[in-house]
């Protein structure tokens, strides 16, 4: 994986940490009683997938989904993808991202990433406000899966679980790189 995308896993790592209740009790007063769950895919250029004959990614990066105040889910990342063009979003460059079931054919349902722009080889932001995806554990146990448009089917190029990388216990301790299984 990249130096760039180590330093930004490095950074989120740093960001949970500092998250801390002690940390953050300037934060407890606006988010009242809340904390902010987070949750990540990681692709690895290489890393092995079902989906397809052709079954590894074709590229590194992330997608980070961090649940906020106001119903919000904050998305970030960077995929770094050598074909990707600035300025455009995947959808216009003949690309699919989405969140799904793992186990789905189908990749137009669930969460769909496709209007974010600069989404390939550029550090990227969305903040979502949607009724249907406003918690991380909506999110936990699916997979984010980048296709490229060929006719009428969706071609498969890389494939990620969503793993919880920040959760928040009930008495309200963060505990970093908990599993929830």
């Amino acid at each position: 994986m990249s130096k760039i995308v180590y330093s930004i896993l490095l950074l989120v790592t740093l960001l949970a940490m500092v998250s801390t209740p002690t940390a953050a009790a300037g934060l407890e007063k606006k988010w009242e009683d809340s904390c902010c769950p987070i949750a990540l895919c990681i692709f690895q250029k290489g890393q092995k997938f079902g989906h397809r004959k052709r079954n590894t990614n074709m590229f590194d990066g992330f997608i980070q989904f961090t649940e906020t105040f106001d119903e919000q889910l904050y998305i970030t990342g960077f995929l770094d993808f050598e074909k990707g063009t600035p300025e455009k979003t995947a959808d216009d460059q003949g690309f699919d991202v989405h969140v799904v079931k793992c186990n789905d054919k189908n990749i137009d349902n669930g969460l769909d990433l496709d209007d974010i722009d600069d989404i390939f080889d550029r550090p990227f932001v969305k903040v979502l406000k949607d009724k249907k995806f406003q918690e991380v554990n909506q999110l936990v146990g699916k997979c984010c899966v980048v296709a490229k448009d060929v006719g009428s089917k969706d071609q498969i190029i890389a494939v990620a679980p969503v793993k919880q990388a920040v959760k928040c216990n009930p008495n309200k301790k963060i505990v970093i790189g908990s599993d929830p299984n």
